[in-house]
């Protein structure tokens, strides 16, 4: 079969690999469609440290239950499913505080599995044991579906930063992921989405989303923006979506006292240290929180989110291409032409 093999640094070749083995403790996946995500851009740009190749690498897919192995339960033979894709151990105590995602001997689809920019993926027992193989509804496309995984750990950031209904939220960076974000803000009922982007053509793709304020200016022009929007007191939650130090710094001039900021997007690792004003966060009681990944709960609900209708997957999902065009996926990214880009396979 072909896939989309990860050999390096920049160096990720379309080409034959060997198929899945169909085990007794495991299922395979026919994938109908699987999204390239910003962790596949780097990986075919500038690598990196923590995969060793060679790799079969995309985790965000949909696909149809082709083998279910004897010792598996609960699945059948033409099931759609999706995934939580970081396996944790379920042993450690980490795990045993429901957080799978933080599991310090997390074992990844598409790191140390091969993943699904191929015409078929072989899960685990590890996934079935964690609970982590969601089905498909029927009345979710196979297309929506490739978003139930980047729509997870968006909902794991808002939970995380304290996200509840009628709280005015700010999303820093259009990306494929700010998008979903302001998606998500809005079906926990925000009172006022807005969504910063510099550049088009993001600015025109987003700007297709409903009921949500696009804005594009300077830091001082922002923050203008918000305080016009929410009659002078900032946003409620500030998450930021752009892997940039100053925006990070930024972000708690946004927020309102008492306000929640989520560090959404990772920074380079030479890049990691920024400067915080401690006062602002002590005296207008801020909270600045990370997140990473998410779990498989989330991704229950990324599901029913889009089986509810709650999710405009239809502008979210802007381009759709054949594996043998995954090159060109990775360049529409680049360029920031697109949001979310998927993949069938040949």
């Amino acid at each position: 079969m072909q896939a989309a093999v990860y050999y390096g640094a920049g160096d990720v070749r379309v080409e034959e690999h060997p198929e899945p083995e169909a085990r007794e403790d495991n299922l395979i996946a026919a994938v109908s469609f699987c999204a390239i995500c910003g962790t596949d851009v780097k990986l075919a740009t500038i690598g990196h440290p923590r995969w060793k190749p060679p790799v079969v690498i995309g985790h965000e897919f949909c696909g149809k239950l082709v083998h279910v192995g004897r010792k598996v339960r609960g699945f059948a033979v033409g099931e759609r499913v999706t995934m939580a894709t970081t396996l944790g151990c379920n042993r450690c105590p980490t795990c045993a505080r429901g957080l799978q995602n933080m599991c310090p001997d997390n074992k990844p689809i598409c790191l140390v599995y091969d993943g699904a920019f191929a015409p078929r993926v072989a899960i685990p027992a590890l996934a079935m044991a964690g609970g982590n193989v969601v089905k498909v509804p029927d009345n979710v496309s196979d297309e929506a579906a490739t978003l139930a995984e980047p729509m997870s750990c968006a909902i794991n950031a808002q939970e995380v930063v304290g996200l509840r209904a009628g709280d005015s939220v700010l999303i820093v960076g259009g990306g494929p992921l700010g998008a979903i974000h302001a998606e998500l803000a809005k079906a926990a009922g925000a009172s006022k989405v807005m969504l910063v982007q510099r550049s088009e053509p993001r600015l025109s793709l987003l700007r297709k989303l409903g009921g949500v304020i696009v804005i594009n200016g300077t830091p001082a022009e922002i923050r203008q923006r918000v305080l016009a929007e929410t009659e002078s007191f900032g946003a409620s939650v500030v998450i930021v979506c752009a892997p940039d130090r100053a925006a990070q710094e930024q972000a708690l001039g946004y927020a309102r006292k008492g306000g929640g900021i989520s560090l959404f997007a990772s920074l380079p690792k030479e890049e990691a240290a920024i400067t915080l004003d401690s006062r602002a966060i002590h005296y207008n009681e801020l909270r600045v929180v990370g997140c990473s990944d998410s779990r498989p709960e989330q991704v229950r609900k990324a599901v029913s989110l889009l089986s509810a209708g709650k999710i405009a997957s239809d502008v979210l999902i802007t381009h759709r291409l054949s594996l043998s065009q995954f090159n060109e996926g990775i360049e529409l990214m680049k360029r920031k032409e697109s949001l979310k880009v998927v993949i069938r396979p040949d």
